[in-house]
């Protein structure tokens, strides 16, 4: 049984604004316990950061390789090259995403449920929600 988490570090978001990715980037990964996932990635210092968020999770028990799902994200996001980000140290789980793909995601679904579609700025839940969308498909 596997659950797919979105998580984002402020600090990280911050250092990728400084380098020129964007500020927009956040991990992905695949893991048996959330609840301690936040923890885990905090007292591991993941990517070097200690201030991880978990965004959005959800129940994926047909799941079980972590870079299968990684690998089918990277086909529809941008996967931040860890080997020209040595800060990344080598992680392939970080992705940049643009706002507004997010943006008109939203509004796309809430058409083709038969809404009047309101466009509002994504909150950190909504993208996070997009992401595990993306890696299920």
């Amino acid at each position: 049984m596997g659950i797919v988490y979105a998580a984002k570090s402020a600090a990280l978001q911050e250092w990728g604004s400084d380098v020129g990715i964007s500020k927009h980037i956040y991990k992905v990964g695949l893991t048996d316990d959330a609840a301690e996932m936040a923890k885990t990635l905090n007292d591991t210092a993941v990517l070097g950061q200690t201030d991880w968020k978990i965004i959005a999770k959800r129940d994926v028990p047909e799941i079980t390789d972590e870079d299968d799902m990684l690998a089918r994200l990277a086909l529809r996001l941008k996967l931040v090259d860890p080997t020209y980000y040595p800060k990344l140290k080598g992680a392939r789980s970080v992705f940049r995403l643009n706002p507004h793909d997010v943006e008109s995601h939203m509004v796309f679904k809430q058409t083709m449920a038969g809404e009047q579609p309101k466009v509002k700025k994504a909150t950190p839940a909504e993208v996070g929600n997009y992401l595990i969308e993306n890696a299920l498909k």
